[in-house]
């Protein structure tokens, strides 16, 4: 089955303009385009998913900005 760009969001619980940003940053598979609309094979999208958020939990977190100041009494 195929998904539109909405109905995508919906499942992702996202804004469209999320999906956007994803299918920028390549973190959705490629849309396939038929007659001006794109579609996302719905196993494909959830094959990447749960692969993705696999790798997430094996990286170790990074704490990212500017360290916080320490003050020894």
């Amino acid at each position: 089955m195929y998904l539109t760009k909405q109905e995508v969001a919906a499942v992702l619980r996202v804004s469209v303009r999320t999906i956007t940003t994803y299918m920028q940053q390549e973190a959705i598979p490629k849309p396939k385009k038929v007659g001006g609309i794109l579609l996302w094979d719905e196993d494909e999208l959830h094959r990447k998913i749960v692969f993705s958020s696999a790798c997430e939990k094996t990286q170790e977190s990074v704490k990212r900005g500017r360290p916080r100041k320490v003050r020894f009494a």
